[in-house]
């Protein structure tokens, strides 16, 4: 006869809610200024989960429950894009820590301050074959995974906890990881249950001053290569030479800097899409983005005229920054300066290389021109009068221009970027998804402050903007947020609408409906004459986020705009999603192929 297996094994003892390992983790959290941890519970990381809930009654950390594991990893990039604090996420044991991989390593690659925290086999059955395990020392298993060694390659710290005496240390070394260095990045931490449910032994923790040792960021600059870069800079002034700056993504806090040194140089600005973020668009030294499908060709013309030093600063110079230019023309004359040395092998070519953070070598440069005599040629006031006006930059050149005021239907992209500039509070964060949404907002839309304009680009995951306008406006309470995506990726992940109801948060879901992948349809039929089915069907988007607990809005033509209040939308407590037929045979900008 067979014994039938308990439920419940004999052994297992309800947990009281003594203080464990789990509430000296948290402890560490609250340590950092972290609010949130976004994820799935699962039985392996149900501990932590105790722990969060006892740490929210009294005010500290808490769980917010995502949709999907990947939703948790956007969310907790988006915190920490918005805040510049440590964003975590939770997953549980196999399927869940393996769902959560696209969005860790959208994170990663935009160097995003995020721990990851995942769940494990109680260690006593590490290679048994435990349900979901995923133990990084019985791979060899066929029914095991790795999920530590999948992570090996978008993280900058990834450990498993095996013993409850290496938890604060591994916890203070994936902090470091993430927070500190030159260029910031994802740590990822799996703990098992049996350690996150244990005691703890103390309740103080053993680094308290763990949160002001990484409040500060690294402030350094090569000081041989900095000589060497002043004595061109020297030499082009001193010759009345011509000096241009490509602005990349690795410059956040120094967009005065950059501004202050362009003028005192007569130096034209190009970005890349993610460099626009740094740099005032209505400066009058600013010429657009370089780059394919989204540049402007104002960037363009600046490698088209007489140039002595092209200063590429905070990029990694990847072909989406730098298209199709011409390496060769730039030899000699193409300093790049970045905080981490690797991106230098992508600027082979380069005169020099400049190791340092942006800042702090626009500091020492203005302060040499400065004591050198160089003049300050402050636009502030061009600056203020030319954003007052708004549109389009006078001294950038988009395509089409004409079409932003069009009123034909189906309704113009180029129609809806204007909408959308003209009527969100200049505060309004902008969270652009990948696709299609891309290159419109990167063209078109120009903002009073750049620096409210997010993509997830490295990775360039579709379906990234839902869950990381979430965690944005978790970030900025009470301020609006507007995530740009087209229908194709809003099916991926637009479930995650909801986490914003139940947190009653102002986002607007922005979704350009042309019922098909439309990049994918809009590049292939450049490059191709063969039949491939890339359509979306139908779906009433509006509809869909009313049955969500959404606002729903349709906009089939320019007229409709008219209706909306987006005022109302933004300042509203909950999520409004506004479904935008938009004309799908719209080509977009071409840039540079």
């Amino acid at each position: 006869m067979t014994t039938p297996i308990p439920a419940q094994p004999a052994a297992a003892q309800k947990r009281t809610n003594s203080r464990t390992l789990s509430d000296l983790l948290v402890d560490y959290l609250e340590l950092l200024g972290v609010e949130y941890v976004f994820g799935i519970p699962g039985v392996h990381v149900i501990g932590l989960y105790e722990a969060l809930a006892r740490s929210a009654k009294r005010g500290g950390p808490r769980a917010v429950l995502t949709r999907h594991e990947s939703g948790a990893a956007f969310m907790a990039a988006g915190y920490a894009r918005e805040t510049g604090k440590l964003g975590v996420c939770c997953a549980t044991a196999g399927p869940g820590i393996t769902n959560a991989i696209t969005g860790i390593a959208s994170a990663h690659s935009e160097h995003l301050p995020v721990l990851v925290l995942s769940g494990q086999a109680v260690t006593h059955a590490f290679g048994l074959g435990a349900i979901q395990e995923s133990s990084p020392y019985e791979a060899y298993f066929p029914d095991i995974i790795d999920a530590t060694g999948m992570l090996q390659h978008c993280t900058t710290y990834n450990s498993v906890v095996t013993t409850p005496l290496q938890l604060e240390g591994k916890v203070a070394a994936a902090m470091t990881a993430a927070l500190q260095g030159p260029v910031r990045g994802v740590a990822h931490l799996a703990i098992p249950p049996n350690i996150l449910e244990a005691p703890a032994q103390s309740d103080s923790i053993a680094y308290p001053g763990l949160g002001a040792l990484l409040g500060s960021q690294p402030d350094f600059v090569e000081a041989p290569a900095l000589e060497k870069l002043w004595a061109e800079i020297e030499t082009v002034v001193g010759n009345k030479g011509r000096v241009a700056l490509l602005v990349g993504h690795e410059c956040a806090g120094a967009s005065e800097e950059i501004l202050t040194l362009a003028e005192m140089l007569d130096a034209p600005i190009m970005t890349t899409v993610r460099g626009r973020a740094w740099v005032d668009p209505y400066h009058p030294l600013a010429r657009g983005i370089f780059g394919p499908l989204w540049g402007h060709p104002s960037a363009f013309q600046v490698l088209d005229e007489p140039l002595d030093l092209l200063l590429a600063v905070g990029t990694s110079l990847t072909q989406a920054a730098t298209g199709a230019w011409d390496a060769g023309v730039l030899n000699d004359r193409l300093v790049h300066i970045h905080p981490t040395e690797t991106f230098f092998t992508r600027a082979p070519m380069a005169r020099l290389h400049v190791r340092g953070v942006v800042k702090r070598v626009f500091r020492e440069l203005i302060g040499r021109l400065q004591a050198a005599g160089v003049p300050a040629n402050p636009m502030l006031e061009q600056r203020l009068a030319a954003r007052e006006r708004g549109g389009v930059p006078a001294q950038i050149k988009v395509q089409k221009q004409a079409l932003m005021q069009d009123g034909s239907c189906p309704i113009k992209p180029q129609r809806l970027m204007h909408e959308l500039a003209t009527h969100c509070p200049p505060e309004t964060r902008f969270m652009i998804d990948i696709g299609n949404s891309l290159p419109w907002t990167a063209h078109y839309l120009f903002q009073q402050h750049p620096e409210n304009y997010r993509i997830l680009f490295g990775q360039s995951s579709m379906g990234s903007s839902p869950g990381t306008a979430v965690g944005i406006a978790m970030g900025a309470r009470g301020t609006p947020v507007v995530a740009v995506i087209g229908d194709g990726a809003f099916l991926m992940y637009g479930q995650e609408l909801t986490v914003a109801v139940s947190e009653e948060l102002p986002v607007i879901f922005v979704v350009l409906n042309d019922q098909a992948l439309g990049m994918v349809k809009n590049r292939h039929s450049q490059t191709s004459e063969a039949a491939v089915k890339l359509d979306v069907p139908p779906v009433d988007f509006a509809a869909l986020a009313e049955a969500m607990g959404a606002q729903g809005v349709t906009v089939r033509e320019p007229a409709d705009f008219a209706a909306l209040d987006w005022r109302a939308m933004c300042a509203r407590k909950g999520p409004t999603l506004v479904n935008v037929y938009i004309d799908a045979a719209e080509m977009l900008p071409q840039g540079i192929s």
